[in-house]
């Protein structure tokens, strides 16, 4: 039996009025970590497969330096320059904004950017945005470095921003060639109070996986449907049949990875 034809959505040129049910509560999403964690690439897939969906959700890069995702999203929001005071402003800014209209978002801040502890510290920002009506989800990303949870724990110590959605994934992608898959996340990390921590208070694990392909997509600047449907950009040709089939099953598997979670993706 044929399957049921797919409708694509282009992120570019979506719609800005889409509408989104009344009846939820808008979600704010902060990809955290640190760098070549995988923070992009699922800041990426989500804000597609919402608008995919037909859900409006704003997309704002803090990462003044490396503002990848206005190559993939229009009316991507960002600060004008790097300096910390200009980006404290905007970012309280733009949360006051959201909160305002009502709307969903998600914003990626480079590796090492401190603008959301300080918000945490200063404002107690997990307790303001839920006051407001607004799910906070604070989304981890680990390899197995055990680096990574130095990152994760200065967010978790004295509570600093520990919404009561909060996800760990473990990103295989991080995961170094000599080291094999099931033994990367040993008890070194699996097991470590930190994440044990997280654990206690409902947190999620999801383990996201590679996709082998995924040089070629950025090449292309082009989205993870786009890639799978035969599209391309510039002078470079379509992705392989064969990287085409890898799009389409890395988003399969994104989808079940993220399933028990999906409540807390805008």
């Amino acid at each position: 039996m044929e399957s049921a034809p797919h409708i694509y959505v282009d992120p570019v040129s979506l719609p800005s009025n889409a509408q989104r049910c009344d009846e939820e509560k808008p979600i704010f999403v902060f990809p955290l970590g640190r760098g070549n964690r995988g923070k992009t690439m699922f800041t990426r897939w989500a804000v597609e497969e919402a608008f995919n969906a037909g859900r409006e959700v704003t997309v704002a890069d803090g990462d003044c330096t490396n503002q990848t995702l206005s190559a993939y999203f229009k009316d991507v929001l960002s600060p004008s320059s790097a300096d910390q005071v200009t980006v404290t402003k905007w970012f309280e800014t733009l949360l006051e904004a959201q909160i305002e209209i009502r709307k969903s978002l998600i914003i990626d801040f480079g590796a090492g950017d401190r603008t959301l502890k300080h918000a945490a510290q200063d404002l107690s920002l997990v307790s303001l945005l839920k006051d407001c009506g607004i799910t906070p989800v604070a989304i981890h990303f680990v390899g197995p470095d055990p680096d990574d949870l130095a990152y994760l724990q200065s967010f978790e110590t004295d509570r600093l921003f520990v919404p009561d959605a909060t996800i760990i994934v473990y990103n295989q992608f991080a995961i170094p060639s000599h080291i094999p898959q099931p033994a990367a996340f040993s008890e070194s990390i699996a097991q470590s109070d930190v994440i044990t921590q997280v654990l206690s208070r409902d947190g999620e694990i999801v383990v996201m996986p590679t996709l082998g392909c995924a040089h070629e997509i950025d090449r292309r600047r082009i989205g993870f449907i786009e890639a799978a449907d035969g599209r391309t950009k510039g002078d470079l040709p379509p992705l392989s049949l064969f990287d085409r089939q890898r799009s389409r099953l890395w988003r399969d598997k994104m989808e079940k990875a993220f399933s028990d979670v999906t409540g807390w993706l805008p």
